[in-house]
């Protein structure tokens, strides 16, 4: 009898390691901390769909982040919009070819920051809208998250 995990591979879906998720549920639970304390919008988990520019015209972002400004009166729907800040957590399945197609994408879509969390070399790769290249943040150093989420502070070695 094949496994709902084995049909999952079968299928080409994405499966996400203990470490993935580990390093989701720390990134997430300081985003969300430091935003809900200082109102600054909300962030959502994986499961949230964004409609994109492009094809595919819907991305999950591993984690988002939203701006107050920007979020509709009712969350009951889903959002035709682009996340302020979106993060990949990258899986084994990941290739360079995959992160840049979502990076482009996300960026082209509106975008203002995307993180990249390369799990493997514990760095993180920032993308803003407008620049050409990202910037790698080591494991000794700090994730910013500038004027998207103003003040938000975080040492990469936290995520590992």
């Amino acid at each position: 009898m094949t496994t709902e995990i084995e049909l999952q591979a079968e299928e080409g879906l994405d499966l996400a390691s203990l470490e993935h998720g580990k390093i989701g549920m720390r990134l997430g639970r300081y985003l969300d901390i430091y935003v809900d304390e200082h109102k600054l919008g909300l962030v959502f988990n994986a499961q949230t769909t964004f409609r994109m520019v492009g094809m595919p015209p819907t991305r999950y972002p591993d984690l988002s982040f939203v701006s107050t400004e920007r979020l509709p009166s009712d969350l009951r729907v889903e959002a035709n919009f682009a996340p302020d800040l979106a993060v990949e957590i990258l899986s084994k399945s990941d290739t360079q070819f995959d992160v840049e197609e979502k990076v482009l994408q996300y960026l082209q879509s509106g975008v203002r920051l995307v993180w990249v969390v390369r799990p493997v070399v514990q760095a993180v790769d920032v993308y803003r809208s407008g620049a050409h290249y990202p910037d790698i943040i080591g494991i000794d150093g700090e994730l910013d998250g500038e004027e998207v989420i103003p003040g938000f502070k975080l040492k990469v070695s936290a995520l590992f």
